[in-house]
């Protein structure tokens, strides 16, 4: 990563903290004290699930995440970390290459104006490293996100229906690959 990239990174992070200050400041002065501690909370959540990215010690898959709400537009995400990860670090470029592809490969079923609200889940099952990608919003091409599933990298595609038109597309990647 470029210096430049880190400057960015670092200007987007200081961006996103000042902006929940400025969020918990106000509820203060309004004297909303039960929306002030709810917002701390939230606070120490993030910052104890990025505490728990990065001892995962996959540094291009943590900048990748940490950098996701500003590179794509239509979609926002959370993550969620569980412990312990065995061995990811082995796997780091190529989680973030396949996490790129899947997105991007995502991307062709969304609608211009609609935001896609997810979550990035960092787990294990049967002892290996995976990770679930869950996405909510109106998507269009059900072929397109079941071509998805045919990427190496794909362990299972579920699309399940919500109300209002809308689907959470789930996508389960291996990080092992």
């Amino acid at each position: 990563m470029e210096y430049h990239e880190v400057m960015t990174l670092l200007g987007y992070t200081r961006h996103e903290w000042m902006n929940r200050l400025q969020l918990l400041h106000s509820y203060s002065k309004l004297g909303k004290d039960e929306k002030v501690q709810e917002k701390i909370e939230e606070a120490i959540h993030l910052a104890d699930e990025e505490r728990k990215l990065s001892n995962l010690n996959i540094p291009e898959t943590l900048i990748w995440i940490l950098s996701f709400n500003w590179t794509y537009s239509q979609f926002r995400i959370k993550f969620q970390v569980d412990e312990p990860i065995p061995k990811i670090w082995e796997y780091d470029k190529k989680i973030r290459e396949n996490l790129e592809a899947v997105v991007d490969a995502l991307s062709e079923s969304t609608q211009e104006m609609e935001l896609y609200e997810g979550l990035l889940h960092v787990k294990t099952r049967e002892n290996e490293p995976i990770i679930e990608l869950s996405f909510a919003g109106e998507f269009t091409g059900w072929d397109s996100l079941q071509m998805i599933g045919q990427k190496d990298c794909v362990l299972e595609v579920r699309i399940e229906s919500l109300p209002e038109k809308k689907s959470r597309c789930t996508i389960v990647l291996a990080c092992n690959l």
